[in-house]
């Protein structure tokens, strides 16, 4: 397994997502509301193991989920781009 980067906003998405799709008790949901509330190694491999331990489709409901409101997320683009938003945007 490659160690994998998250990051805030994406765990708030993916808690959200998750809960939404598997309910707030789902195994799942909670790893990423607890990677959520509190990111580190230990809450990003129970992330890991949760979603790999998910069905293809139902994990693919929830990436999707996921990626749909973080693209929509304003600000979460602004956040990937930090020298646009230093120089006062694209021109």
């Amino acid at each position: 397994m490659m160690p994998f980067a998250f990051d805030a906003r994406f765990l708030a998405a993916l808690a959200a997502q998750a809960e939404a799709a598997l309910g707030a008790d789902h195994p799942m949901a909670r790893a990423a509301a607890m990677a959520a509330e509190s990111p580190g190694p230990q809450q990003a491999a129970a992330l890991q193991s949760a979603l790999d331990g998910l069905s293809d489709p139902m994990r693919d409901v929830v990436m999707q989920a996921t990626h749909r409101q973080l693209r929509e997320d304003l600000g979460a683009i602004w956040a990937q781009l930090p020298g646009a938003a230093q120089s006062g945007g694209m021109h």
